[in-house]
């Protein structure tokens, strides 16, 4: 008498974070940049408001639980606080944004809790309350990371939502002839992702 050997097991597919990889996210928060104006060197200004978080992220996973690939964070300014040594100077709009690749990972495939992290080009538009023409408008372009962690909770065979919190932030310099602007940013937000992974 002979037995069938044990045939080999079937790797679960559902409800496991592996292939393809697609994440939408939009939160609020708050949003701070501090400028130091090389031309004019007495008056460094800063910004403070609420912001509104905007996140897509798209890849895959070369193994599950682990995502790579690239995205884009964006941070709009609807009304954002100036102000130099604590003197109001107005209320103007502009955005933070960083470019770049990612990477997200599940430390356990088939449950909810995941972390990542990006690193790219960021961007940053601003109002510079030291111009002397125009609207004072700028745009500066440098470095910037982020990073995350929340909880999805599968609704789906592939799809998941939650909470997540994340943390950006930026160094960058005005690239405009005759500006002399560098400029942190950083934003902290709590909002809702989607993710199909």
């Amino acid at each position: 008498m002979s037995t069938e050997p044990l045939a080999e097991p079937v790797q679960r597919s559902y409800h496991l974070h592996e292939g393809f990889y697609l994440r939408a996210s939009v939160g609020f928060g708050y949003y701070y940049g501090s400028f130091s104006d090389g031309n004019h060197p007495n008056l460094d200004f800063n910004e403070h408001g609420g912001t509104m978080a905007l996140d897509l992220l798209i890849g895959g996973s070369p193994s599950p639980g682990l995502s790579i690939g690239g995205g884009v964070l964006f941070d709009p300014l609807f009304g954002a606080e100036y102000s130099r040594d604590g003197h109001n100077l107005g209320s103007h709009g502009g955005f933070s944004m960083l470019v770049g690749p990612f990477i997200d990972a599940f430390p356990q495939p088939t449950k909810g809790w995941h972390l990542g992290g990006m690193f790219g080009v960021a961007g940053q538009s601003f109002q510079n309350v030291n111009a002397e023409s125009g609207n004072g408008r700028e745009r500066a372009v440098g470095i910037g990371g982020a990073a995350w962690f929340g909880y999805d909770f599968w609704v789906a065979g592939e799809w998941a939502a939650g909470p997540q919190f994340r943390a950006m932030g930026a160094r960058t310099s005005d690239t405009k002839s005759g500006q002399d602007i560098s400029a942190f940013a950083s934003s902290f937000d709590l909002g809702i992702s989607v993710v199909f992974n």
